[in-house]
């Protein structure tokens, strides 16, 4: 068989693939829309709300200066109506360190570009840290040190000033708002399980609620997975060890460049399209697993029930929260680890049959960072398989299993850029067989058109064929972009890269005050 027919064939099967792929990812998201984000039914009872313990919220912070000020607005009516509960800030010593690290690069770029071209490259600063930078730079007239650039950085608060300062305020004291700093050189879990262990012993049914600064709970969100909570005790006789609060992501368009806002807006859909088709229904498949007539590694395996919980909306009971260990601190990320965990030890869990609203990225190259540090979680999965086994969580053939899963996962997100590739140029090569042609096709249309007419009529929307053919065009837009962060990252891990600054950038565009998506509600045009 010549190499040409070989490589038509496989292309022919890809496309097969991802129509089945998509096909199945359809009748998820059908699935799930009818589910979630439905008017609450209180004749029933078990959606009226009313707390069943208090919630611990714990926000870390790292480099997010600007923002400590609208989060306390936005937690303060929280506390107030749920009695007992509490908001703790985690600074970071880290926060410091990396200051010296990006003064260091600061001042080894200046002496080759100018002020402008220098501060542009640094995405981990404030707008008030890039303009104290730039405004220094521009006033010498001879190469900096990095010990000039860290004392220009000092003239900006760290976000542990900008917090003792603000729990100083009148309006602020009478809450029950807490700041623990964190001194290790640890991430993010590490402050959420330093957080944690400053908390007092559970006296009644507690909650660890994890969020991020941009993280915009609202009350009816939270009474609903308190509700949720109290209906799940009722069923199972217990309370749910986990309990996650999934997000359609939002774009506000904020970019100048009318290509990065359209690639941003099709990013958008594509990640509310993964909680819906594979977060939700991870989480369903998952709690099925636990108690299906098969036995539990054949559910798992037969469904995929790997719990793929995410660092933000992120609840889990303060005892259990203990016998995990907290979140895991050996990975770079702690979102899909922790989920390994719940998995192999069976944790029960709950997803809330509400999503809230999350930001996005706004331009492309945050875009593509973004895929890059979240793809460190499939990378991890192997250690967590590793640290699983040395510490006994589970059985051997479960941790194999999740492992399997969890590389699938990894697999299809690495594959979707080449795999919708493939279709379109099956689509578009003239010499392609009618039959190839139909079944790439239909795969490109299960993933393109299908799912925007899916979220336009859960919105209560009648697009039209111009916004229709657009939506679709800018999702396919994302997926012809979505593997190539990932792809970084299995590069960089390959070559052993390391950075002293942790995987984030800078949250600079004003956050929404939205954050519950009521029916009907427009949720990929917000802002």
């Amino acid at each position: 068989m010549s190499l040409r027919r070989l490589l038509g064939r496989a292309a022919g099967a890809v496309a097969v693939a991802t129509a089945a792929r998509h096909g199945a990812g359809a009748w998820a998201m059908h699935r799930t829309l009818a589910a979630v984000d439905r008017p609450r039914a209180s004749a029933a009872g078990t959606e009226t709300g009313g707390a069943v313990g208090v919630v611990h919220f714990i926000v870390p912070v790292l480099r997010e200066q600007q923002h400590i000020r609208g989060a306390v607005d936005w937690f303060a009516p929280l506390l107030r109506h749920i009695p007992g509960s509490t908001l703790t800030f985690v600074t970071t010593s880290r926060e410091h360190a990396e200051r010296a690290v990006l003064a260091e690069r600061i001042a080894a770029r200046s002496a080759r570009l100018p002020a402008a071209a220098v501060v542009g490259a640094f995405p981990e600063l404030t707008d008030t840290e890039l303009k104290a930078v730039r405004t220094y730079l521009e006033q010498q007239t001879a190469p900096v040190s990095a010990k000039d650039v860290v004392a220009a950085l000092e003239t900006v608060s760290t976000t542990d000033q900008v917090v003792d300062a603000l729990l100083t305020d009148d309006d602020v004291r009478a809450l029950p708002i807490r700041h623990v700093h964190y001194t290790g050189t640890g991430r993010k879990a590490a402050q959420v399980n330093h957080a944690a262990a400053t908390l007092p012993p559970m006296r009644e049914p507690a909650y660890l609620a994890v969020y991020d600064i941009d993280s915009r709970p609202g009350q009816e969100l939270i009474e609903r997975t308190w509700a949720s909570i109290a209906a799940y005790a009722a069923q199972h006789g217990g309370l749910p060890g986990v309990v996650q609060q999934s997000a359609r992501f939002t774009c506000g368009s904020t970019s100048p460049c009318g290509w990065e806002r359209a690639l941003c807006r099709g990013a958008a859909r594509l990640q509310t399209m993964w909680t819906l088709r594979r977060e939700i229904p991870a989480f369903r498949r998952y709690a099925r697993a636990s108690v299906g007539e098969h036995g539990p590694l054949q559910s798992l395996v037969r469904g995929g029930g790997l719990v793929q919980t995410v660092g933000h909306g992120l609840w889990v009971r303060q005892d259990v929260f203990e016998d995990l260990g907290g979140l895991p601190t050996y990975t770079v990320l702690d979102d899909l680890p922790f989920g390994y965990h719940v998995t192999v030890e069976r944790t029960p869990v709950l997803v809330v049959s509400q999503t809230a609203a999350a930001p996005g990225p706004e331009d492309a190259r945050s875009l593509l960072d973004q895929g890059r540090r979240w793809y460190a979680n499939y990378l991890d999965y192997a250690a967590c398989w590793a640290e699983a086994g040395t510490n006994g969580r589970g059985t051997q053939a479960w941790r194999a299993a999740a492992l399997a899963v969890g590389w699938y996962r990894g697999a299809t997100w690495l594959a979707r850029t080449p795999a919708t590739a493939t279709c379109l140029w099956l689509l578009l090569r003239p010499s392609t067989r009618l039959p190839t042609r139909a079944t790439a096709a239909t795969a490109l249309w299960l993933g393109m058109v299908t799912p925007v007419g899916q979220l336009a009529a859960a919105d209560g929307q009648q697009l039209g064929p111009g916004e229709q053919a657009r939506a679709s065009a800018e999702l396919l837009a994302a997926y012809l972009v979505s593997s190539v962060g990932p792809a970084v990252a299995v590069a960089q891990r390959l070559t052993r890269h390391r950075t002293a600054m942790a995987p984030k950038t800078h949250r600079r565009l004003p956050l929404s005050g939205q954050a519950s998506l009521p029916p009907g509600s427009n949720h990929d045009h917000r802002r």
